[in-house]
């Protein structure tokens, strides 16, 4: 392509931005007390390093990663920080068992990979501590110290080097991945944490083991390791971590970027500035301050593509590696196993294939890694995804059809990309600008990239993980990882069309503009969560009682010794039991009998029908609206209930025993 062409390609992103801010009055949706808050953190951590630097020397960047590590351990807590430390240090022991001359990074994720798709098979058995996990992390860090000590001292040199190369980019680089890690400040509060994803860490906490009891959490057996390395964490420091971990995964993924901007031998600075923008994504906030899959996974497909982007090779460790990648996405999500398919075909266009002894070892290795929760699936529940696919499987558990959510239906259109970014409210739980404005402001540079010899090929295939998961349902969370990936070839290009300074210029505004819509992507940040925990330096329970008082009952409980009776928890707008692990009951469409079930007892006035069915279902504890439905407040009236305590308006109330009967 003529060089001319390509320089007014680069700049048709920014005026279609500004066409679709003018159109759509997107001004209108801009958080600005959130972004002042953001820019105030940004100046005070900029302001501290400068100190630090001026008194005890050293680079600005390295001084300001120091203070959001301190900021973490403030916010996120010691205790679940030093825990996650020591997890993760072992993970990279274990990793480097398999790949020792990858980077650190690398060795890190295929370890968290590994060690999840060996912990899912063992979960139905009661061996989960945090003891046993402890012991043994302690253990494999002290057996391969030496590997440790040389990897750490290969990653500060590594370190040190990339941040001389350009230390006002590496700058700018740490504190957008430092903001991007501020939501993992806060306390558990999405609501699909709080129904779902907590469920297996608290039984593990709890009782050592999972009992996934489809029937009372229709998503019990999906794909569980991200849960896992949720979990493990959480059982050595006994209280969740979640924080602590996702900022684990934003390092690993400003690590994997880094990587294959070397291997396409782009510039330091184009390097940081790549980072940059991928840790200025709205979502990319957003997901640090939930539990859902899409951060691990875009950290798996960014260094999935460091590996298959290094010099071709044939050997029996480079399949492996790419073999515990692949298994790990598919043990994340179905998409992201449809993801690594494409990463896998990647692969083989680019390098010798193994030999067949080779390829099938590592293809066992893959399903070994993939293959607990499908398994379980299977033999619990009578479909390996459920509540996918039922109309096929026709599990009991879930009504013999395909599971669908209408919302994200809207439709695979051409101008689905500008609808993601200036109409996100439609395709997230979230506002417009939600997805940042990447794929809009830089459309011009991905024609570029998509042509460029130096960059199609990877143009191509992160262009493919972007759309991929939009086709079957449209809903921008899932396109995140390829959005990451994309940043890549996009700066690339950018740095290889324009000269001087413009293409900083441009990144650099492209960031800001991301960030001061992050509060956009979740509605805890919408709504000053951040500013609040700040505020109450990082105590959790305020935040709790504002905006999930069911979280605030569930520690009232335990403080009170009561964990051990079924805790049932009604309502549909806040069905978050997932934290009573085998006690949670919700009567919410998680599960399917208990939701039929409480709508015939809503129908009977006079209570007898919901007293019947608390007490066939053993339950001791209810967590309801204050009043409850009327038939419900019969019922406990029924039962003797007592109103035990009430935040906002939820409300409390404990059943006593049933009466012995005697023969």
């Amino acid at each position: 392509m003529n060089r001319k062409i390509e320089s007014a390609l680069v700049w048709l992103g920014p005026v279609l931005l500004l066409l679709g801010f003018c159109l759509h009055h997107l001004w209108t949706q801009w958080p600005s007390g959130r972004f002042a808050e953001l820019v105030a953190i940004a100046l005070a951590a900029l302001g501290l390093a400068k100190l630090l630097q001026r008194l005890a020397g050293g680079s600005l960047a390295t001084w300001l990663a120091a203070i959001w590590c301190l900021a973490l351990l403030l916010f996120a807590g010691p205790i679940p920080v030093l825990a996650t430390a020591l997890f993760f240090l072992s993970l990279a022991a274990l990793g480097g068992l398999l790949c020792p001359s990858q980077p650190l990074p690398l060795q890190v994720l295929l370890g968290a990979l590994m060690s999840a798709g060996m912990i899912g098979w063992l979960l139905p058995l009661p061996l989960h501590s945090g003891w046993s996990y402890g012991v043994l992390c302690a253990g494999l860090i002290v057996w391969r110290r030496k590997h440790l000590r040389i990897q750490l001292r290969t990653t500060a040199a590594a370190w040190t080097a990339a941040v001389a190369a350009s230390p006002g980019s590496a700058a700018f680089g740490i504190v957008a991945l430092g903001l991007a890690t501020t939501p993992a400040w806060l306390p558990t509060l999405q609501f699909d944490d709080l129904a779902y994803h907590l469920r297996l860490p608290w039984q593990l906490q709890q009782q050592g083991f999972y009992a996934a009891a489809p029937e009372h959490q229709v998503w019990a057996l999906a794909p569980w390791a991200a849960d896992i390395l949720q979990a493990i964490p959480q059982l050595i420091a006994h209280q969740e971590a979640r924080g602590p971990v996702n900022a684990v995964w934003i390092v690993l993924l400003g690590g994997g970027l880094w990587r294959i901007g070397g291997n396409f031998g782009v510039p330091p600075q184009a390097r940081w500035l790549t980072v940059a923008l991928a840790a200025s994504l709205p979502l990319t906030a957003a997901l640090a301050a939930s539990m859902q899959t899409e951060l691990l996974t875009a950290a798996a497909l960014v260094w999935m593509a460091a590996l298959v982007t290094q010099p071709r090779s044939a050997g029996l460790r480079f399949w492996l590696a790419l073999a515990v990648l692949a298994g790990g996405l598919a043990e994340l999500k179905l998409v992201a196993l449809a993801m690594a398919g494409v990463m896998v075909i990647w692969a083989l266009a680019r390098h010798r294939w193994p030999s067949p002894a080779r390829g099938l070892i590592a293809l066992l290795v893959g399903a070994a890694i993939a293959g607990s929760s499908y398994t379980y699936g299977w033999l619990l529940a009578g479909n390996p995804l459920l509540p996918l696919f039922n109309s096929v499987f026709r599990s009991p558990y879930f009504a013999h059809q395909d599971f669908s959510d209408p919302r994200w239906q809207t439709g695979f259109h051409p101008d689905l990309i500008w609808n993601l970014t200036f109409s996100t409210h439609e395709y997230l739980e979230g506002y417009d600008g939600a997805a940042g404005f990447l794929l809009i402001g830089l459309c011009g540079v991905w024609l570029v990239a998509l042509l460029r010899r130096e960059t199609r090929s990877l143009a191509w295939v992160a262009t493919l993980l972007l759309l991929l998961p939009l086709i079957p349902m449209h809903y921008v969370r899932y396109a995140y990882p390829g959005m990451v990936l994309l940043c890549v070839p996009l700066v690339a290009a950018l740095f290889l069309t324009l000269r001087g300074r413009p293409p900083l210029v441009l990144v650099i505004a492209l960031c800001v503009l991301n960030i001061s819509f992050q509060a956009n992507a979740n509605w805890m940040l919408r709504n000053g969560a951040l500013k609040q925990t700040i505020k109450t330096a990082g105590r959790d329970l305020p935040l709790m009682k504002r905006y999930a008082p069911q979280r605030a009952l569930a520690v009232s409980i335990r403080d009170a010794g009561e964990e051990q009776g079924n805790v049932l928890v009604v309502g549909e707008s806040a069905p978050f039991f997932a934290e009573f692990g085998i006690y949670g009951r919700s009567v919410s469409w998680y599960a399917p009998s208990l939701h039929t079930l409480a709508a015939e007892a809503d129908r009977d006035d006079t209570g007898l029908a919901w007293s019947k069915l608390l007490r066939q279902q053993h339950v001791r504890h209810v967590l309801a609206d204050a009043p409850p439905a009327p038939a419900l407040s019969h019922a406990l009236r029924l039962l003797g209930a007592t109103r035990r305590e009430t935040v906002g308006e939820t409300a409390w109330w404990s059943i006593p025993a049933a009466p012995e009967t005697t023969q």
